[in-house]
């Protein structure tokens, strides 16, 4: 067989290597929200959206900096990501190693930097690399070994602490044969609702309200939009604001045929929103309108979500959602309630301010929760209601 006719299976073998793992960036994404690359972008604050567009393409194999930056955005799990993207520069470069190498720790990554751009599209790594992309040390003589051998014996006994120390938790104290090692670990962050931005009701028929940015928003943060609108007509309900923010509807619920309509809307927030910006709710024409901004930390990405509506004299459930994942997450609740009683929440749900006009109230609450598992937001109210709930990563 001529090396032409070897060639030709081996680079289809490449070439799928990295367009599988293209389809599966985009897959994540979609699991997401599918935010757009720009809000992604903003999140990580070190990849330009052009970027991490390329590297759901399929054009050539991103590469690791990017990709980590990829996945953080779309809140999925780093260390599974980087033994795919070994496996995937493994078979891109034709070598047969990578796939079953653990990850790497992170001290030993590249800086985050862009090195994959410029390059040609069949890029993978060249069979001289290492799996992060830097040369092989040169060999050394018989002498130079004993050496050698110590300096790898140090940087594991390091590699070992660490690990160890991560495990036991922040402020351990280690020691080995030869160092003692305090190791200092983050405490994990921990999702929160931070404060209401704006809110505002209006009692005549119109098609958008704007409301003024009570507080700064940094970027990096989670708008969320919680809307109700009565006597409403069908159509599109979009949400935009002054730095270019993208807005996403999480949850729309309507009463049937009364005309009512209660949503959720949320925003990564990529450009940082200060006490002179605005936020712009557009709508159908509308003869009431309720619609509030709050602001939570450290989510990234709607994880489940679910809604639904019912009669008066009944209490509101909005359904609970699909199983989350693991993790911390935030669940935020909605209920937009047609007069009646006010509402109170249940299951452990924290309160906030209600805004009611006419009678009619549009209630908000949330609670951090830690495990996988169903979630719905619940309360009591007598009159008909429209309720949704959002479960944040």
């Amino acid at each position: 067989m001529s090396t032409t006719e070897q060639g030709g299976p081996v680079a289809g073998q490449r070439q799928s290597a990295v367009t599988d793992f293209a389809a599966a960036l985009r897959q994540l994404r979609l699991e997401a929200g599918k935010p757009s690359f720009r809000a992604m972008a903003g999140a990580t604050g070190a990849i330009s959206h052009t970027t991490l567009h390329e590297a759901a393409s399929g054009s050539r194999l991103p590469s690791w900096p990017t990709t980590r930056s990829y996945v953080r955005a779309c809140g999925g799990h780093e260390a599974e990501w980087r033994r795919r993207w070994l496996a995937a520069a493994s078979a891109a470069s034709g070598r047969e190693t990578a796939d079953h190498r653990p990850p790497e720790p992170e001290a030993a990554l590249p800086h985050p930097q862009e090195p994959d751009e410029g390059l040609p599209p069949d890029a993978g790594l060249p069979a001289s690399a290492t799996d992060d992309g830097t040369p092989p040390e040169p060999p050394q003589d018989a002498s130079a070994q004993p050496h050698r051998f110590r300096r790898h014996r140090r940087v594991l006994t390091h590699l070992v602490a660490l690990a160890a120390g991560t495990a036991l938790g922040a402020g351990t104290v280690l020691a080995t044969d030869r160092v003692t090692v305090t190791v200092t670990v983050p405490a994990a962050a921990v999702p929160s609702y931070v404060a209401r931005v704006a809110s505002a009701t209006g009692t005549t028929y119109q098609t958008a309200t704007t409301l003024p940015v009570q507080h700064a928003v940094a970027a990096g943060e989670t708008l969320v939009v919680p809307v109700m609108l009565t006597n409403t007509r069908p159509g599109e309900v979009r949400a935009t604001d002054s730095q270019g923010n993208t807005y996403m509807i999480a949850a729309d619920q309507t009463d049937g045929a009364a005309g009512d309509r209660t949503l959720v809307l949320t925003a990564t927030v990529a450009g940082a929103l200060s006490p002179s910006d605005t936020i712009t709710l557009s709508y159908p024409s509308t003869g009431e309108q309720h619609v509030i901004v709050d602001e939570l930390t450290d989510v990234r990405v709607v994880d489940q979500h679910a809604a639904a509506t019912g009669a008066r004299g009944t209490d509101f459930n909005s359904g609970t959602t699909p199983t989350t994942r693991v993790g911390p997450k935030l669940v935020f609740g909605v209920a937009g309630v047609q007069g009646g009683a006010p509402v109170t929440w249940t299951d452990g749900f924290t309160a906030l301010p209600t805004l009611s006009v006419s009678a009619d109230q549009l209630a908000t609450g949330y609670k951090r929760v830690t495990v996988a598992s169903s979630y719905a937001a619940v309360g009591t109210c007598d009159h008909q209601w429209m309720a949704g709930v959002v479960a944040f990563a």
